[in-house]
């Protein structure tokens, strides 16, 4: 079966929490999507990241208005599925490395797929093989602008 990618109007958007980040220049960008979207989701496992002490005040602020997954108990297949993203996206790197980072994915993809607006360069480079066996498109936020 071949996927096409979906309007975002027509799916998720989860997005990571990076994109926020001040020192990135997809920052701006991030702030704009916020403002026209306020459906977009965030995963459980990246609101813990939005209350990081260094995330700006003013997206904390935002963030609580944000719909949020629910952290809940998986069943075999989607634990499964779970370290399926987690041993693709801890490529070389040492073992639980980039463990957040692929359960942020795994949880866009309990929900049927849709985009995962990041500022990630290495999840990111992983597009092609995400949106193939998952339905995920990464994304950067102001590609993702451009698509609203």
């Amino acid at each position: 079966m071949v996927h096409k990618q979906r309007s975002p109007q027509h799916t998720h958007t989860f997005m990571d929490s990076c994109a926020f980040s001040p020192e990135e220049e997809e920052e701006p960008a991030s702030r704009r999507i916020l403002e026209k979207c306020p459906n977009i989701i965030v995963a459980h496992s990246v609101q813990k990241e939005l209350n990081h002490p260094n995330t700006p005040e003013d997206i904390r602020q935002l963030s609580m208005a944000f719909i949020y997954t629910i952290e809940g108990d998986l069943t075999q297949e989607e634990i499964e599925r779970r370290n399926e993203f987690r041993m693709l996206i801890q490529g070389n790197a040492s073992a639980g490395r980039h463990k957040n980072d692929a359960d942020h994915l795994f949880e866009l993809s309990k929900y049927g797929g849709g985009y995962f607006v990041t500022t990630d360069r290495r999840l990111l480079k992983h597009s092609e093989t995400l949106f193939k066996r998952y339905f995920i498109t990464t994304i950067e936020p102001s590609e993702y602008e451009g698509l609203l």
